[in-house]
């Protein structure tokens, strides 16, 4: 099996994306179709680094864990390796002879590059939040470090301030009994090494139905907090902006879904090429389906100070895009290979 990609997702049997049976990834002819991964990536999220994109996806029961993965133009993505050699290590009820955690262990994560570093936080429905660290995105990454044992939480994300001040931002999807209310985003301040939360810090900034996906942008002087939620289109790319970081926010909608169409692009990630224009890195489904969450990637729009995401419509609001001009030029035309010849 030379190429997982080619062998595992077959268009014809998806009405999702029938109408682009042979169309996926880079076309050579300087434009892509997407989706540019079209495999099982679920909570996809990426950074620049310099003239380098880097992403990592959720790995559930998997081992190795959290996948890292490169490109330099966005389309073409190459695996350099993974942050954890060996889930157990969270716990071992993971182990291959328990089998009773299936769609459980590494979930949505984060990767961001703050202090020299690149630094991954994600969490797990039972053991709670982990988080490793690495001068080098191939590794080797520090041993993974248990960063808050809770249960009902996920969708995290570490953000670094311009003076320095870490936070941690995440969803406590479980009902809250203070506040009688479930989905509540929480943001904490961190100690200064990122390994643990500062307790008292603890605010709600937002709630409202199935908000999760949690992403902390800081662009010209803003603060903005990206999030999805459940409305009656579906799931919907939400975004919050604010002058402080503890509000209070003006929210906006950033795309509309079609749930038969494009199967809800929703976590992701917003990223700024060098030459200052804008993408998203995003994952569509639910993971429900046999081909898994595939990964997208769209063009981003500023309008009033808002990213809109996708084709933007008249009530500037954006519309999934299938097919465009690569962000970046490069002869590179890459298929995601397995270990296997």
């Amino acid at each position: 099996m030379k190429s997982l990609i080619t062998t595992i997702f077959l268009f014809t049997t998806s009405l999702s994306f029938a109408q682009f049976s042979e169309k996926w990834g880079d076309q050579g002819d300087g434009t892509y179709c997407n989706p540019v991964l079209p495999g099982d990536y679920s909570d996809i999220d990426a950074i620049r680094v310099g003239s380098d994109y880097y992403a990592i996806s959720s790995t559930f029961q998997y081992s190795p864990g959290v996948v890292v993965l490169h490109s330099k133009d966005l389309v073409n993505w190459e695996i350099l390796g993974h942050v954890i050699d060996d889930i157990t290590v969270m716990t071992p009820e993971l182990n291959w002879d328990k089998i009773n955690r299936y769609g459980k262990g590494v979930w949505a994560g984060s990767i961001r590059y703050y202090k020299s570093k690149f630094w991954v936080y994600f969490g797990t429905l039972d053991d709670g939040f982990f988080m490793s660290s690495a001068t080098n995105p191939s590794g080797p990454w520090e041993p993974l470090h248990p960063f808050w044992k809770v249960t009902g939480w996920d969708d995290c994300c570490s953000f670094c301030d311009d003076d320095g001040q870490l936070y941690f931002i995440a969803t406590n999807f479980a009902l809250d009994p203070k506040t009688d209310k479930k989905y509540n985003i929480h943001l904490f301040k961190m100690t200064p090494n990122g390994k643990s939360l500062i307790m008292d810090s603890d605010s709600i900034i937002h709630q409202s139905k199935g908000s999760e996906a949690n992403k902390l942008y800081k662009i010209n002087g803003m603060y903005y907090h990206y999030y999805s939620e459940v409305n009656k289109e579906g799931r919907v790319i939400m975004m919050e902006r604010s002058e402080n970081i503890y509000g209070p926010w003006k929210k906006k909608q950033l795309n509309h879904v079609d749930k038969k169409k494009d199967r809800e692009p929703n976590q992701g990630s917003l990223i700024q090429k060098e030459s200052s224009d804008w993408w998203f890195f995003t994952h569509h489904g639910s993971g429900g389906n046999w081909d898994g969450r595939v990964a997208s990637l769209l063009p981003v729009t500023w309008v009033n100070g808002w990213p809109i995401i996708g084709e933007v419509g008249s009530d500037t609001i954006g519309n999934m895009v299938w097919c465009e001009k690569k962000p970046i030029e490069t002869s590179a035309h890459l298929n995601i290979q397995t270990d296997d010849d």
